[in-house]
């Protein structure tokens, strides 16, 4: 954002400079984008007067037509963080302005966006306009936006104009795409809002109020003032929840063809999250469509798939909400899941012998070691391979299998037990002898005194992870080292 902020006001014939942006009275200026033939509402009428200045926090942001006239763009960069350009009046009608302008915030290195008042009244004019507006537009533009303000058709709805609209200009660009909807006319003129990727709405009052509807950018004055700008320009608000890198930041990669091959793009039914993701109420991402976030490992059920309005493939999941379908993010599990462990478990012992390996791809040359029946193994995470099988990552950062066949999880209090077999132990306190590793009252057998050394022919684990020492006389005892030594 830039530092400087400028305040110009017009009192008793003097002009005071100082470093913020404010408005001027309607009779000293003509508003700033008188391109709509639409009235407008009383409510956005009355601030013309107000003294609506940008906030010290906030960034600057105008968009900016021919009613501009010539800008000096040295003095208008040290205060602009993003100007919004306006490329054209419908197909017929190309802004005189729009190159120059485009030319000097490339020059002063202003980050810039371009919009296009759709005049069209068939979705065949539609299309021709989105043509045009990007064939005219400066392909270093952040992002396209298509001002909707008129209602006169030719007896098509303008929600499917607007939808042949958008879909016309998805063919030419990955970039982000944007609707500006005036606010009197939100309901009337029914736009599909989940086809963009950000909602821009005019709304003028004199109590400070935002739009009514859910907005990314808020035009909330056309009587703001920018140094380097000789006329009346609009300003605009953020949304609380979006930043300015959300239209600003580099999006040159958004040109580059989706790679389906790195997404699901059929219900997995299943999936682990193997990077922490966030899930949205639509299938358009934006900050404020967010609604949580889903910790790497959490399994979830997927009810569908969607299409973001720029063609990425969405999972839906049972709850309603969109999450990525990015295989990097996401991995569709085995068919046989439950006999692996899914939760990372804090120690594993080793049921059976198994190897250790340098990544999840269990390969001879990943190989590492191999770890033998009863060793104690502690565990920090779980990965997963690309066909969605998940592997146990050990402490010292090797991989082994999450099998349940080949893998148990420990008691949490595992240090509190002998786990590696004596040939002998010696008992602290009484204890009881068991039928079972269940060392229940209904399999409890002769009492073995304090004193006593028996001896040990091998380790044996309950199914809850607890082990207990099979005695030479095939019954079992604690195997808790405060009460056998």
């Amino acid at each position: 954002m830039k530092m400087k902020k400028f305040l110009l006001v017009l009192v008793c014939m003097t002009v005071i400079c100082s470093f913020s942006i404010t408005t001027f009275a309607e009779d000293n200026l003509a508003p700033a984008n008188p391109d709509s033939t639409t009235e407008w509402d009383k409510e956005e009428k009355a601030p013309y007067k107000m003294n609506a200045r940008v906030q010290s926090n906030e960034p600057v942001i105008a968009d900016i037509s021919k009613w501009q006239n010539s800008i000096d763009w040295a003095t208008a960069s040290k205060v602009l963080d993003l100007a919004i350009i306006r490329t054209q009046y419908g197909s017929g009608v190309e802004d005189t302005y729009h190159k120059i302008y485009e030319a000097g915030a490339l020059q002063y290195g202003v980050p810039f966006g371009v919009y296009s008042y759709s005049l069209a009244k068939s979705t065949a004019a539609a299309r021709v306009e989105a043509n045009t507006f990007y064939d005219r537009a400066n392909k270093n533009a952040k992002f396209y936006v298509i001002d909707i303000e008129e209602t006169t058709t030719d007896g098509e709805s303008v929600r499917d104009i607007i939808n042949a609209y958008v879909a016309e200009l998805r063919k030419k660009t990955n970039k982000k795409i944007g609707v500006y909807i005036a606010h009197h006319l939100y309901n009337q003129l029914n736009i599909d809002t989940s086809k963009f990727d950000f909602v821009w709405i005019p709304r003028y009052n004199t109590t400070n109020t935002p739009p009514d509807y859910e907005y990314h950018l808020w035009q909330y004055t056309d009587q703001g003032k920018v140094p380097g700008i000789n006329t009346n320009v609009d300003l605009n608000r953020l949304n609380p929840n979006v930043s300015l890198d959300f239209f600003t930041k580099d999006s040159s990669d958004n040109n580059k063809p989706i790679d389906l091959s790195n997404y699901y793009t059929k219900n997995p039914k299943k999936v682990a999250i193997r990077k922490k993701v966030n899930q949205y109420n639509n299938k358009n991402f934006t900050s404020s469509r967010k609604t949580g976030s889903l910790s790497k490992n959490t399994i979830v059920e997927v009810k569908g798939m969607d299409y973001s309005s720029n063609g990425i493939p969405r999972l839906v999941l049972a709850n309603g909400m969109f999450i990525t379908a990015s295989k990097n993010y996401v991995a569709k599990l085995i068919s046989n899941i439950d006999d692996y462990y899914t939760a990372v478990p804090k120690n594993v012992v080793i049921k059976k012998a198994v190897r250790s390996y340098s990544s999840t791809s269990f390969t001879s040359s990943k190989q590492v070691s191999t770890l033998n029946k009863d060793k104690i193994v502690s565990i920090a995470d779980i990965d997963y391979t690309t066909g969605g099988t998940p592997r146990l990552k050990t402490t010292s950062g090797t991989y082994i299998t999450a099998n349940k066949n080949y893998v148990l999880k420990t008691t949490a209090n595992i240090s509190n037990y002998i786990t590696v077999k004596p040939s002998k132990v010696k008992t602290v306190k009484k204890i009881y002898q068991y039928k079972s590793t269940s060392l229940t009252s209904a399999n409890r057998d002769i009492a073995i005194a304090k004193g006593k050394t028996l001896n040990v022919t091998a380790i044996v684990y309950t199914k809850g992870g607890t082990p207990r020492l099979k005695l030479s006389n095939g019954y079992y005892i604690t195997a808790n080292k405060s009460y056998v030594q």
